[in-house]
């Protein structure tokens, strides 16, 4: 090739650049070979009428037909290829006349002598712009994903003419065949292909060598190397020398098309129009008219929604939606208005003949025929479990699972959004909730029963609200209600008493009859606060004051009870440094034996000295320092200072007195519980047979199996065990037998009753003391206050008493003065 002085083609040698260009344009398939200088002398077009297969141009030439941003990219590679002698392929756009592109892939090998001296190369190129829009087309859809044509590989390769052995082949044989190309080097072709579609190449390859153009696509199968057949579609180019008319040979561009047949063969069993895009993922194809109405579907459709023909075809997705305001409608309706291709909008759709909902994914493209819109079609999918799935996770999230009412989180967003509705309209009122002793009700009947009982209370209260109410369930027995009060205090007052009312009907839980009482707070929004933080905080603190006064009652919030919360927060915050700047002592109560009117041992009492706020009472103290965790490091100490001052006492009066000493739950729960008790003994010395343990009833059975495991420990070390405040609690008698108990305390309750019915509680004081020596139990009465309870309890036969009448807690340098008091007045307490 040649190029005159003012750089245009010479015409002696062909117009070059010209005949690139309408090959680039025109051809779908090319088979080429080149010389050494890069010159195709041998060309095989789809097109002779624009380049006869006599011509010839450089390699170089075609280059320049390519875009210039694939160019780039292709020609250090198409260069490389060159210099080593090596094959290649590629896929580049070349841009037309017009300024369009179309996208084109070429593959050639290297050709040599026998010798081994390079001749040139043997290539093809056939156009991939119909198959790279099909992809693009079929990626519109779900189920063009899973197309295995968009992951295929060809694999191109070069035979000897009529017998068939591979020259080459390029390296995607060990993935599409699990050969290496040079183990396929040599081998005839043929003698892979299966028997039945032998005949079929045969006949393409006879077809080219006898003069007829074009490339058909040849569909065959070819043995893998693990044995099985691997369907291919191959062009096959049968190449000759242009000048001999020597046989080349053939070159084949291959792929896997085993996913496409299998889809073909899908579509062949399916109605038209590509129904497959829908039944291969259990869904529908669906066309309508430009107006919009259904003029086709599928039968995935009538079988995933039940809906018959008559119900769908000549009407529009507005007459079938179940709301025509939905998002996803509206969003159809738009995209059909501009005739935009869409893809997985969401709506629903109401099915007449079953009477239910149905929720469908649907994704479509306008149809055109001689530029004229003639409506859509597309594929849908039936997305109602998925819907219903993100709805249950979306509640799962949002909901308690166990009553179905909003959970914290969600009660937070709602309650924020209730306050702002309500601005410059009504005052809000926020009620915080507490079960009264419904951990002892759960610990009594089971936690399926309370379970049975909590999703009964979050019924009556959702009965008694108004459809805009808030209701929440914090968790455990905690709930809140947030409502609008247009009457402000007086609307939430009626609002708090029907409430409690109703939860105050009886239920029926496991066969029981339970009543159930509950703590209210109620703060007012916005007289008490305006942030939904504070408005809870303040309802926590009124419900705190309700169960402070008894319980089962309600109480609004004042900034009084602020100032009260604030002093608890002192404590709270006291507690940390109070057992370190030695803020704790113990008094100790006598216990006399009312057979013998003696002292037979002292309960230790702890009494906390602040040093601003003076002396505060264990019931405002206990609880916090349970509640935060102190209560294990003040229970250790209360224990060893116990038994340190029992034993002073008994070397100082050669008396042996038992110390009863008081146990937290908590401390029962915890592992260092033994080791606790064995310390406390080892150090002060004193006799493990001087020293009892008390625990309320009510923590025994928290845990009844891991209680009697550690009670059965704790007389391992020889101490005694005691119930206290017996008969406080739900559980009943049923444990007695489970726990090595010696000792039950008569709770001051039963004890100590003013204005009641005496001759009542007194009856059931008897059957208590007797019921507890039945079970070989001796029974101590804690508050005794008067000389007439001393009389009765004593005609009733108690074992033990303590109390105000015989002395007020002492503290620890008054005991032993007490004692010799006592011994000397021969048990005479006043």
């Amino acid at each position: 090739m040649r190029r005159d002085n003012n750089g245009q083609t010479n015409t002696a040698s062909g117009q070059y650049h010209g005949s690139a260009r309408d090959l680039a344009e025109h051809a779908t398939t090319v088979v080429w070979t080149s010389d050494l200088q890069g010159v195709c002398t041998c060309i095989h077009s789809d097109v002779p009428d624009k380049f006869p297969e006599q011509g010839q141009f450089a390699q170089s030439e075609w280059l320049e037909v390519i875009c210039p941003e694939d160019r780039i990219r292709l020609k250090p590679a198409f260069q490389e290829a060159r210099d080593k002698r090596t094959g290649y392929q590629f896929e580049y756009r070349v841009i037309k006349s017009d300024g369009s592109t179309r996208w084109l892939r070429s593959s050639a090998v290297p050709r040599f002598k026998e010798n081994g001296e390079f001749l040139g190369y043997a290539g093809a190129i056939t156009e991939s712009t119909e198959l790279r829009e099909a992809v693009l087309e079929l990626a519109k859809s779900e189920l063009a994903l899973r197309l295995v044509m968009e992951h295929s590989t060809d694999l191109i390769s070069h035979h000897a003419p009529d017998t068939g052995d591979y020259l080459y082949v390029s390296p995607s044989s060990e993935v599409l065949l699990g050969f290496l190309p040079e183990e396929l080097r040599g081998v005839s072709a043929y003698s892979r292909i299966h028997r039945d579609d032998a005949p079929l190449v045969r006949a393409e390859v006879a077809r080219q060598a006898a003069g007829e153009t074009g490339s058909k696509l040849v569909e065959f199968r070819i043995r893998h190397k693990n044995g099985h057949y691997v369907w291919l579609g191959a062009k096959i180019r049968v190449l000759r020398d242009p000048i001999t008319e020597e046989k080349l040979g053939a070159v084949v561009v291959a792929r896997d098309i085993g996913s496409e047949r299998r889809e073909r063969e899908s579509l062949m069993r399916s109605e038209e129009r590509f129904r497959s895009l829908a039944n291969l993922s259990s869904d529908w194809y669906w066309e309508t008219d430009a107006e919009g109405r259904f003029t086709h579907v599928s039968d995935g459709l009538y079988r995933l929604f039940g809906a018959s023909p008559d119900e769908v075809i000549g009407r529009t997705r507005v007459e079938r939606a179940a709301d025509t305001d939905q998002p996803g409608l509206r969003e159809y309706l738009n995209v059909f208005a501009q005739r935009k291709v869409f893809r997985d909008i969401r709506y629903c759709v109401y099915v007449q003949s079953k009477g239910t909902v149905r929720h469908s994914a649907i994704s479509g493209e306008p149809i055109f025929e001689d530029g004229q819109f003639k409506g859509y079609r597309g594929v849908g999918r039936d997305i109602t479990e998925q819907i219903l799935a993100e709805k249950r996770l979306e509640r799962l999230a949002t909901h308690d699972s166990l009553t179905g009412l909003a959970n914290r989180s969600h009660m937070q967003e709602r309650l924020e959004q209730l306050l702002e509705d309500s601005k410059a309209k009504a005052q809000v009122a926020v009620l915080f909730i507490d079960l009264d002793r419904f951990k002892e009700v759960n610990d009594t009947l089971g936690h399926a029963p309370g379970d049975v009982l909590l999703t009964e209370v979050a019924r009556r209260l959702r009965k008694n609200l108004r459809p805009d109410d808030l209701v929440a369930r914090l968790g455990g027995d905690e709930f809140v209600v947030a409502a609008p009060c247009v009457r402000g205090v007086e609307s939430a007052q009626k609002l708090v008493e029907k409430l409690s009312s109703a939860l105050s009907e009886p239920m029926l839980i496991a066969g029981h009859e339970v009543f159930v009482r509950a703590s209210v707070g109620i703060s007012m929004y916005p007289d008490d606060a305006t942030t939904k933080e504070a408005l809870l905080q303040a309802a926590d603190i009124a419900m705190y004051r309700a169960k402070e006064a008894g319980r089962n009652s309600y109480r609004f919030f004042n900034q009084e009870m602020s100032e009260q919360m604030k002093g608890r927060m002192t404590i709270e915050n006291s507690l940390h440094r109070a057992l370190e700047r030695k803020e704790f002592e113990l008094h100790y109560q006598p216990r006399v034996s009312l057979a013998t009117m003696q002292v037979t041992g002292f309960e230790a009492l702890i009494r906390w000295n602040h040093p601003q706020l003076g002396r505060i009472p264990p019931l405002d103290f206990i609880p916090i320092a349970e509640e935060r965790g102190f209560i294990e490091e003040i229970g250790r100490w209360v224990l060893e200072e116990a038994c340190t001052e029992a034993q002073r006492i008994n070397e100082a009066t050669s008396k042996p007195i038992r110390i009863s000493v008081n146990l937290s739950a908590r401390q029962l729960a915890h592992d260092r519980l033994i080791a606790d008790v064995r310390s406390a003994l080892a150090k002060s010395g004193l006799q493990a047979d001087q020293l009892e343990l008390e625990l309320t009833e009510t923590s025994l059975v928290n845990d009844i199996e891991a209680s009697a495991e550690i009670f059965q420990a704790l007389k391992g070390l020889g101490v005694s065990l005691a119930v206290d405040d017996f008969g406080t609690g739900y559980s009943g008698l049923a444990y007695l037998g489970q726990f090595p108990i010696d000792v039950l305390k008569l709770d001051r309750s039963f004890v100590n009753q003013k204005n009641r019915d005496k001759s009542g509680n007194r009856r059931v004081i008897e059957a208590f003391i007797d019921m507890a020596h039945r079970l070989g139990l001796p029974v101590v009465a804690e508050g005794v206050e008067t000389a007439d309870t001393l009389a009765f309890l004593r005609t009733c036969g108690c074992d033990e008493a303590q109390g105000y009448y015989f002395a007020a807690p002492l503290p620890a340098d008054e005991v032993a003065p007490f004692l010799t008091r006592v011994s000397c007045s021969t048990g005479t307490f006043t």
